[in-house]
């Protein structure tokens, strides 16, 4: 495994850290004394560096520290400098040692803290999507549905709601299966984001029922998505012949929408049962003006 290069950068400069604190305990001379100095490149490397690096400082900082006390001018005592350069070596040992492990525990706490972010994020997520098709479920478009509501209100500009209801869905459950029934419905998902633009916002609210938001649309360019839809459900219905899977499209558009999220919703709803009631497989257009209260 290649070394990096700030680890040979931090090892070398405490080495020179060292040698350099030797030299200036030397020519100070012993009124300012102190292992304490020598300390410090030995916590240095324990912050940044494996412990095989501690162990090299910390030997290398005792010997230095010996040597000074052994070279000193006044005239050293071989057992009193022998046993000040292993204590010194004890206490580099530890305190280098203890500073690894507290930097240790530190990168285990933050990893373990990443983790624990990560995890919320995906419930976060898991809880604003739809399991089958990836789309915001309903909880999420509601939430996305209600600042776009306020801007409407305070920029006065109109909102656009699509609500789209698989017609015959139930045929291809009992034809071929809940297996392809969901396959189905990941497809009409897929066929709605290729439809819309990258600022709307599609939903899956249950079910076979989708939704979504437009954003800034006009009726003209909201009737035009809805037409794109219809054709790609029945793409997606020329796979299932004996089940005639087509979709009803329910389009509310408003002038000033109203406040509740729900009502919005509920409009566009009752525009695509309009649309189920002409006879399926088209796509319904309601507009709000006020101060009517709707018009066609």
């Amino acid at each position: 495994m290649a070394i990096k290069p700030r680890t040979v950068a931090i090892f070398v400069g405490a080495l020179l850290a060292v040698a350099a604190l030797g030299l200036l305990d030397y020519l100070t001379g012993p009124g300012v004394r102190s292992a304490l100095f020598f300390v410090l490149p030995v916590l240095f490397v324990g912050w940044n560096l494996p412990r095989r690096a501690i162990v090299v400082v910390a030997l290398f900082s005792a010997i230095v520290w010996g040597a000074v006390r052994w070279y000193a001018p006044e005239v050293p005592d071989v057992a009193d400098t022998l046993i000040s350069t292993v204590d010194s070596l004890i206490v580099f040992m530890v305190a280098g040692l203890a500073f690894a492990t507290i930097r240790r525990e530190r990168d285990r706490l933050r990893a373990a803290n990443d983790r624990i972010h990560e995890l919320l994020e995906k419930e976060a997520t898991a809880a604003r999507t739809d399991a089958l098709t990836g789309l915001p479920n309903s909880r999420d478009f509601l939430q996305r549905l209600e600042p776009e509501i306020a801007r409407c209100h305070r920029e006065h500009t109109p909102l656009c709601l699509l609500y789209l209801d698989l017609d015959n869905f139930k045929q291809v459950n009992d034809r071929h299966g809940h297996f392809e029934g969901d396959r189905v419905l990941q497809r009409v998902a897929d066929a709605l984001r290729s439809c819309l633009r990258a600022a709307d916002i599609p939903a899956r609210l249950g079910g076979d029922e989708f939704a979504a938001l437009l954003w800034q649309a006009d009726r003209v360019g909201a009737e035009g998505v809805g037409e794109r839809v219809l054709v790609a459900v029945r793409q997606i219905g020329a796979d299932y012949p004996q089940c005639s899977l087509g979709v009803s499209v329910g389009i509310a558009w408003f002038e000033t929408p109203p406040a509740n999220s729900l009502e919005v919703v509920r409009s566009a709803d009752e525009a695509m049962y309009e649309a189920k009631r002409d006879g399926k497989g088209r796509t319904r257009v309601v507009q709000f003006s006020p101060p009517a209260s709707a018009a066609r």
